[in-house]
């Protein structure tokens, strides 16, 4: 009893002080910088994070599972490339981006449950692999001839929303509905919290597993499509760093990375976190160098008082 009770407290001290960490960082830099709160740095703000912000969404799956995904960032640059090798047909481009991840995130899903390899080490050699495949297609040689047509995907807007912040919204809303409101996101959650339990309990744990992978992949790619159509390129380095910076989002957040505690509204928190970080810290002129170092102390903390709930 005694232990469950301390164990919420860390739980909510946890969640108030991401808010009030949020809110001193906006104010640190609305105070300290002229551009930070006017309205075309928030949107372009939004814009850019809302693609990267894909990754985390997909992550937050495989991690509330039990499991990690490493490959996230491989796979957006394999399916940029693909989409912007196919430009001149834009829906097609992105149907073949988003198909690459469909595929990418199967197979991983699938060799993890049936070998039972680890999947740190599993989706880090995949990545290598899916990086190799980049470079060895393109020669390391960025891809610019990018087609006018693909560029309606991040450029466009419906109505005043830019498309990838519709996009975005969207995708978290319906994460939201299937994690809390669904049969579907239950399993998901038992399976994350004690996997051996829940296959017992006759919850098709492999089903469950898999079908993470897969939304992990399909989300990277379409950040992948996403990203080639905003900066009209498509390049092997295109989406460097994506990877870790979703975990990070996804742990600073509150999701436990042992699986089946946090949720969607937790990795939304720490994306808009790390985000405004990045945009008030450029503002400012500060080096990349302290950036790191205030990001990986985050997540630092974040491991540490996770660890710490799930001793109690």
């Amino acid at each position: 009893m005694g232990s469950d009770i301390k164990a919420n407290k860390i739980k909510n001290i946890r969640k108030y002080a991401l808010v009030i960490i949020f809110v001193a960082l906006c104010a640190f830099f609305t105070i300290m910088t002229d551009s930070f709160l006017t309205m075309s740095n928030i949107v372009d703000m939004l814009r850019s994070n809302s693609i990267s912000g894909l990754l985390s969404v997909g992550v937050t799956y495989v991690i509330l599972a039990g499991g990690i995904d490493l490959s996230t960032e491989a796979v957006a640059c394999l399916a940029g490339i693909v989409a912007g090798v196919l430009s001149d047909k834009p829906f097609i481009a992105l149907i073949a981006g988003i198909l690459v991840g469909l595929i990418v995130g199967f197979i991983n899903g699938t060799l993890l449950v049936y070998t039972g390899v680890q999947p740190f080490i599993y989706t880090l050699a995949m990545s290598r692999l899916l990086k190799g495949v980049v470079l060895i297609y393109t020669k390391g040689i960025a891809i610019y001839d990018i087609d006018e047509s693909l560029k309606v995907f991040a450029r466009g807007s419906l109505g005043p929303v830019p498309i990838p912040i519709f996009i975005f919204v969207l995708l978290v809303v319906v994460s939201y509905l299937l994690l809390n409101h669904t049969k579907t996101g239950r399993y998901l959650y038992s399976v994350g919290s004690n996997r051996e339990a829940s296959r017992l309990s006759g919850i098709p744990t492999k089903k469950i597993s898999i079908m993470t992978y897969v939304i992990s992949g399909v989300l990277a790619a379409l950040a992948g499509v996403l990203l080639t159509s905003r900066v009209s390129s498509a390049e092997a380095n295109a989406a460097e760093g994506w990877a870790l910076n979703a975990i990070s989002a996804v742990i600073i957040g509150g999701t436990s990375m042992r699986g089946g505690e946090g949720g969607i509204l937790n990795t939304i928190l720490g994306i808009f976190l790390l985000a405004v970080l990045d945009n008030g810290m450029v503002l400012m002129n500060v080096p990349t160098n302290y950036n790191q170092f205030i990001k990986g102390a985050l997540m630092l903390v974040a491991i540490l008082l996770d660890t710490s709930r799930k001793k109690d």
